[in-house]
């Protein structure tokens, strides 16, 4: 009888949560990493031959609308943002209010291969075509998504706010406060999305907390993390020496070849890349995780740093490093397989600039809990 269940032969593995950077074996169990070394004599009932592949802890995409609904933006969790794309944890970044979550969880979270987990939005339902999403005081009920975020534990991570015009309206600063507020009661972190103001950047930074987590870091905007002299504003430096978490949050219009590059050169803090992939980016500029990936690549960062903002650096963003983002034994078996080709790429940020690239990053297999959900 074979001795495990499956065995990934002959990758180079990367997992930063274990200084892992070289070939290696990895020999999966009941769903779960049983061994990771030079296995030379194991046997397993399927044996997978990733001679040169690159294998990881699986994808970890800390922003992506996974509520996929008749009429809505949201993309399906394991076709368009999953397990099939290489990513086998995808966190929906407030997709669903409290109005809006017995849905989701039924028709989404729990029948996906994909893990799924979420932050909920602060407001409890979405806004009326054209209207704000935080606009009005009637879009809120603490008690219901305080209530919602204690029985669902399991999945909801924390709470969503978007901080700009676009989603608050008249409403200012207030809408930042609520989901703090709704945090603090629940013991969780705040998402927060930042964009146009009102309201100005300084003013909620000022708000978050140690573990709230600031998303679309790196847009292109005014009034973003870096100042009319392109060096980052003192508030963002402050708020990540304080252990506010950044995630890149690319998406439609949320992340600049630029300022990526002025913020690497200022050495700003980066703990996560993710796509913020939905029904309007999905077809580019974003396509997907791998091609997020790339861009960083790209960008001149470090295969193993890529690796590392796209698994345990999420993780730890999530509260979550204990758990995911590493193939220690013993953890559940969530593994990506993938390959980087040399070659001629076009690769376009959310100002819809065009850069040319030589490597993009590819998914091969995917693994979950121990089953191949993508393979060639």
């Amino acid at each position: 009888m074979a001795e495990y269940d499956l065995l990934v032969r002959g990758a180079h593995v990367i997992d930063t949560a274990q200084s892992l950077d070289g070939p290696a074996d990895i020999a999966v169990k009941d769903g779960r990493v049983a061994r990771i070394g030079a296995l030379g004599g194991a046997t397993a009932a399927r044996v997978v031959d990733a001679a040169g592949l690159y294998a990881s802890p699986g994808w970890i995409d800390l922003h992506a609308h996974v509520f996929h609904s008749a009429g809505g933006n949201g993309v399906h969790p394991d076709r368009e943002a999953g397990v099939m794309t290489g990513v086998t944890t995808a966190v929906d970044p407030g997709s669903a209010g409290a109005n809006q979550w017995a849905g989701f969880r039924a028709y989404n979270i729990d029948v996906a291969k994909t893990r799924v987990l979420a932050f909920l939005n602060v407001s409890i339902s979405s806004a009326a075509p054209g209207m704000p999403r935080h606009g009005a005081w009637e879009n809120f009920n603490q008690r219901l998504t305080i209530r919602t975020i204690e029985e669902q534990r399991d999945v909801i991570l924390g709470v969503k706010v978007l901080a700009s015009q676009t989603h608050c309206g008249l409403m200012g600063l207030e809408p930042v406060k609520l989901a703090v507020q709704a945090a603090d009661l629940t013991g969780t972190t705040v998402m927060c999305h930042i964009g146009h103001a009102p309201p100005v950047i300084q003013d909620v930074l000022h708000l978050m907390r140690p573990g709230d987590i600031i998303t679309h870091c790196w847009h292109g905007k005014p009034g973003g993390i870096l100042g009319r002299d392109k060096k980052p504003i003192p508030e963002a430096l402050a708020a990540a020496a304080r252990g506010v978490f950044f995630d890149i949050g690319h998406g439609n219009a949320s992340f600049a070849f630029e300022t990526a590059r002025r913020a690497m050169d200022a050495g700003v803090p980066l703990h996560a890349i993710s796509t913020d992939i939905h029904r309007l980016c999905i077809r580019g500029p974003v396509f997907d995780m791998a091609t997020t990936m790339s861009k960083f690549l790209h960008l001149g960062m470090s295969l193993i740093d890529v690796v590392r903002l796209s698994t345990n650096g999420p993780a730890a963003a999530m509260g979550q490093a204990g758990t995911l983002g590493s193939l220690q034994p013993g953890r559940e078996a969530d593994i990506t397989l993938f390959r980087v080709e040399q070659g001629e790429f076009q690769l376009m940020d959310a100002e819809r600039k065009i850069e040319r690239a030589t490597r993009l990053i590819r998914p091969v297999y995917t693994i979950r809990a121990g089953r191949i959900c993508l393979q060639p």
